[in-house]
């Protein structure tokens, strides 16, 4: 299933944010809920440039529902969790994945790089389907391999020309990325389950937590949302950050309005 993108409208000002807001809300009624997050994203980066906030209370569980519906969608597809490179000399082919898996919830990996996982999502964007991967890179472990599943896309990780102790592996890996042995990874493709579904979830919210976390822990309300904003960068369906990014966005509008 996939929806072909639309032009956005060019928007400035309070009036036309709103009728972007409104126009995402139309997509969203009309389950065209790709279309209806790329257009409420975008007037969430200009609501939060104009620090917005009486926009962005409102605006927040919108894109909340868009983005559930549409991690809900990916996990009625295919369930594979496991697409890795045998070697160096092997690579994933992000058009390949795509073309098998148009529909699922993915893991796939390069060979010490995250980049077929970074092509898969931007192809997945760019063509409106509903398919979604962790961004992980392989390495070889001793006789074997791991997976290091890494949060965000601006990190570096290390060379994977060589075998590794798991334990300096680990040392060596982004902050908050998970390290996972290949024989803790479903081997194989299955079609979605509520029981995959959880299963696929329980990964999204380990590799988020510690962001979410740390968003609560702060008390600059600015920086805070900040913060929440960094946890739905790596989770991008994070409902939490969504709902705690909106109550305080209430908070900072009533404050404004005293």
């Amino acid at each position: 299933m996939s929806e072909s993108a639309v032009p956005l409208p060019d928007v400035s000002g309070s009036n036309n944010l709103q009728t972007l807001c409104e126009q995402g809300s139309f997509e969203l009624m009309e389950t065209r809920y790709w279309e209806a997050e790329r257009l409420l994203a975008r007037a969430e980066r200009l609501a939060w440039e104009a620090r917005d906030f009486d926009t962005l209370a409102r605006l927040y569980m919108p894109l909340q529902e868009a983005r559930r519906q549409r991690r809900q969608r990916c996990g009625e597809g295919a369930v594979a969790l496991a697409l890795l490179p045998e070697g160096p000399g092997d690579r994933v082919e992000p058009a390949h994945v795509i073309a098998h898996y148009p529909q699922g919830q993915l893991l796939v990996a390069g060979w010490g790089s995250i980049e077929p996982a970074v092509e898969i999502r931007n192809l997945a964007e760019q063509n409106g389907l509903y398919v979604e991967t962790f961004l992980a890179a392989a390495y070889p472990v001793g006789t074997g391999r791991a997976v290091v599943i890494v949060p965000t896309e601006d990190v570096m990780l290390p060379p994977a020309n060589r075998a590794w102790a798991i334990d300096e592996l680990i040392a060596r890996v982004p902050p908050q990325s998970i390290v996972l042995a290949e024989a803790e990874l479903p081997a194989g493709v299955r079609m979605g389950t509520p029981e995959t579904f959880a299963e696929v979830m329980a990964m999204w919210e380990r590799l988020h937590a510690p962001f979410l976390a740390l968003a609560d822990a702060t008390a600059e309300p600015v920086t805070k949302m900040d913060g929440y904003r960094r946890t739905i960068r790596v989770d991008y369906a994070c409902e939490l950050a969504h709902q705690k990014l909106s109550d305080v966005a209430k908070r900072l509008d009533a404050q404004a309005r005293r």
